[in-house]
C-alpha cells in the first residue's frame, strides 16, 4: 500500500511548474505560526549538533514531558517521528488481528498489513458524526487483539466522547486487548491535558499514547514523537528501537519549544480562532457541507457532481494544495481535508474555492 499524505511540495511543484516557495500548502496540518523562536539559536548554531552524538534515550525531552502529562519518566519513549511507533508497536507485540475504526489516518492499516495482520475495519458513519456508539465498538473489538483510535480523529476532526473512550479503554484492558491511542493532534486543543489518555498509562499495560510533536511545533522536517504506555510496554518497545534514533537538532528543537508556553498558547488561541473563521466562511459556500473539527483542520464533503481528485487538481495548479480524501476508507470521491492557516491565506482558499465551486 502507498504511503500517501499531503505536502509533496517539490512534486507538485515540478507537476504544474511553479516555485515552491510560492505553493500554499493545505494539504499538511502544522502550527500555521510556524516554529517557536526558542529553536531559532539551535538552528543558527546546527554544526554544534552535528558534530557530537545525541542523548540516546533523550532524557531531558522525557523529564520535560513527564511533567507536564502528570506521568513517570518510565512511561515514555521517543521516537523518530510518531509513525515510528505505530511500526514498533506492531512489531513487538505482533497482534493476529487489528481493529481499525475509518475513516482514519491510514498509515494505522499499512502498519498492519506489513505485519501480516488481520484487518477489520469498523465504519464511522458520517450520518453520527463519525462517532461510534459505544456498545457496537465493543462487539466489534471483542474479537480482535489491537485497535487503533485517533483523537482528533484524521481526516474528520472529530474527538471521542469520554463517555465512550473511557468504559471502551476500561473494557480492552479487562479483555486484554491492546489499545493504540493517537493524540498527535490533540495537543492543538485547549484543554489537551484533562482530554489526554496518557496518565492512564501509569496503570493500564494494554495501552499505547502517541503524541506528534512536529506538527504542534510546526518541526515536522526534525521529525520527533513520543508514546506513553506502561513501564513494561515501554522496556518491550525499547528492544525494537535502534539507538540514537532520534537526532541532536531535533532533541533540542523539541525541548525548547515545549519550554515556550507563551508560544504554546497562543498557537492553541490562534489556530480556534482561525479554525472558526474558516469554517464559518466555506459553510456559506454552495456545493460544500461542513463536519465539524477539535483539530487543526476541517473535512469538506463537496456535492455529488464534484470529485475531489478534480478539486484538488483545479486549486494545486493555481498554487494551492489540499488533501484529496480518496484514499480514506468509507469516504469516496467528494472529500477534501484543508489546513487551518493564518487569515490571509484562508481567506485566499475560500475566495479560490468557492470561485472554483461556481463554475
Amino acid at each position: 500500500m502507498k504511503h500517501q499524505h499531503g505536502g509533496n511540495l517539490t512534486q507538485m511543484a515540478a507537476r504544474y511548474g511553479l516555485d515552491p516557495d510560492k505553493i500554499i500548502d493545505f494539504s499538511v496540518n502544522v502550527n500555521p505560526l510556524g516554529p517557536s523562536p526558542a529553536i531559532n539559536t539551535i538552528l543558527e548554531n546546527g554544526l554544534k549538533y552535528v558534530t557530537i552524538y545525541p542523548d540516546p534515550y533523550c532524557e531531558t525531552l522525557k523529564e520535560n514531558c513527564a511533567s507536564r502529562l502528570g506521568i513517570s519518566y518510565d512511561n515514555l519513549i521517543f521516537t523518530n517521528g510518531a509513525v515510528e511507533l505505530i511500526y514498533m508497536v506492531m512489531q513487538a507485540l505482533r497482534p493476529r488481528s487489528v481493529l481499525i475504526p475509518s475513516p482514519t489516518f491510514r498509515e494505522y492499516e499499512i502498519a498492519a498489513r506489513a505485519f501480516q495482520a488481520k484487518l477489520k475495519l469498523f465504519r464511522l458513519g458520517r450520518e453520527k458524526g463519525f462517532t461510534p456508539g459505544l456498545k457496537p465498538l465493543m462487539r466489534a473489538a471483542s474479537d480482535v487483539d489491537m485497535v487503533f483510535l485517533c483523537n482528533p480523529n484524521n481526516p474528520t476532526g472529530n474527538l471521542f466522547p469520554q463517555e465512550i473512550r473511557q468504559p471502551f479503554l476500561q473494557f480492552c484492558d479487562t479483555e486484554g486487548i491492546f489499545v493504540v491511542v493517537d493524540e498527535s493532534f490533540l495537543i492543538f486543543h485547549q484543554h489537551w491535558q484533562e482530554l489526554s489518555a496518557a496518565i492512564k498509562t501509569e496503570n493500564n499495560k494494554n495501552l499505547l499514547v502517541l503524541q506528534s510533536l512536529t506538527k504542534f511545533f510546526s518541526i515536522p522536517g526534525l521529525r520527533v514523537g513520543y508514546g506513553a504506555a506502561h513501564p513494561q510496554i515501554i522496556s518491550l518497545l525499547s528492544r525494537f528501537q535502534p539507538p540514537w534514533q532520534v537526532n541532536a537538532i531535533a532533541q533540542a528543537a523539541a525541548a525548547a519549544s515545549l519550554q515556550d508556553e507563551e508560544y504554546c498558547r497562543r498557537t492553541r488561541s490562534f489556530v480556534e480562532e482561525e479554525r472558526r473563521w474558516l469554517e464559518s466562511a466555506l459553510s456559506a459556500a454552495r456545493g460544500v457541507k461542513m463536519h465539524p473539527s477539535q483539530g487543526p483542520y476541517l473535512l469538506l464533503e463537496l456535492d455529488g457532481a464534484l470529485a475531489a481528485p478534480c478539486v484538488a487538481e483545479r486549486l494545486a495548479a493555481r498554487g494551492i494544495l489540499v488533501r484529496d480524501c480518496s484514499n480514506f476508507a468509507y469516504l469516496g470521491k467528494n472529500y477534501i481535508r484543508v489546513a487551518v492557516k493564518d487569515r490571509e491565506k484562508n481567506r485566499l482558499l475560500v475566495n479560490e474555492l468557492t470561485g472554483l465551486l461556481k463554475s
